[in-house]
């Protein structure tokens, strides 16, 4: 039994050291700049952006947020500041 052991153990060191020498031998890739053929046209990208209100009007809601349709009730206490105590859960129509 302890052939079996002793060969098992020399089998496995061998297959160790043969998988280690094979690692080292793979050739690396280095991580070179490389310039690319493709032409990315960036200079329409900034129109995409939607057009902000000036900072002075932020404070100004409009009237159809400040009350809820009849037959709806908010989605969170209407005690609250947050925007959600204008918006609509659950309506009854």
């Amino acid at each position: 039994m302890r052939a079996h052991g002793a060969y098992l153990l020399v089998c496995g060191l061998a297959v160790a050291l043969a998988s280690l020498a094979a690692g080292l031998q793979v050739p690396t890739v280095s991580a070179s700049p490389q310039k690319s053929a493709t032409v990315v046209n960036r200079a329409l990208k900034g129109d995409r952006l939607p057009v902000l209100a000036p900072a002075g009007n932020a404070n100004t809601a409009p009237s159809s947020y400040e009350k809820l349709p009849d037959g709806c009730e908010a989605s969170v206490s209407a005690m609250t500041k947050s925007p959600l105590a204008r918006t609509p859960a659950r309506c009854i129509s």
